[in-house]
């Protein structure tokens, strides 16, 4: 039987279903445990986006999100309502995404009530280098997103530049060196992003107002 040129087909055929199904069967048992990893590495950016610090454990961070974290719904998808400790309201969270250079890029802004001013940034997914375009999670290059306007100049042109060099003007982000692609892709996609959210329903006459 062992000499049959059939018994190494059936062999791996035997072999390639049962790993299948037991690679089948692990995910099915972790899906839960996975999906609740996922959600609060989302709950964590959001809150990052704000500047607040978020418990790694997770019913400490269920309780922080339940208590100063509202999930609302518009016609543009859905955001966030963030208060502070006293409940005084801190701003509202949106998420975003774009391309960069090797795939999709998603994160959460953090935008004062009223919506003129941005709190902050977090992003939540990219495929960039690491080292290079990766480096946009890190947090000298999210602080620079903190108190920039989302309207764009009284003369026009975009909300934010980014440029090359240090910062000489309060529009100015400096991007990252040497990953050109990542940096345009996201000014891009960013500059875009704040030209549709002035019309979001929360921010154009809605509540934030």
């Amino acid at each position: 039987m062992k000499s049959s040129p059939l018994y190494p087909i059936g062999f791996m055929v035997v072999l390639a279903a049962f790993f299948g199904a037991v690679v089948s069967s692990l995910a099915l048992v972790t899906r839960d445990r996975v999906e609740a990893g996922e959600r609060a590495q989302f709950r964590q950016h959001v809150l990052s986006a704000f500047h607040l610090p978020a418990p790694r454990e997770p019913d400490a961070l269920a309780r922080l999100w339940s208590r100063r974290v509202e999930e609302l719904a518009a016609p543009q998808g859905e955001y966030y309502r963030v208060r502070g400790e006293d409940g005084a309201l801190l701003g509202y969270g949106f998420r975003f995404q774009g391309p960069g250079f090797w795939g999709p890029i998603s994160g959460v802004l953090a935008v004062k009530p009223g919506g003129t001013e941005i709190l902050g940034i977090a992003f939540t997914k990219h495929q960039e280098t690491p080292g290079l375009g990766g480096r946009i999670t890190e947090a000298w290059f999210r602080e620079q997103f903190r108190g920039k306007p989302l309207a764009p100049p009284p003369g026009g042109g975009p909300a934010l530049t980014f440029v090359y060099r240090p910062p000489r003007e309060p529009r100015e982000v400096e991007a990252v060196t040497g990953a050109t692609q990542t940096s345009s892709r996201l000014e891009e996609s960013l500059n875009r992003f704040l030209e549709d959210l002035r019309r979001h329903s929360a921010l154009a006459g809605g509540e934030a107002r």
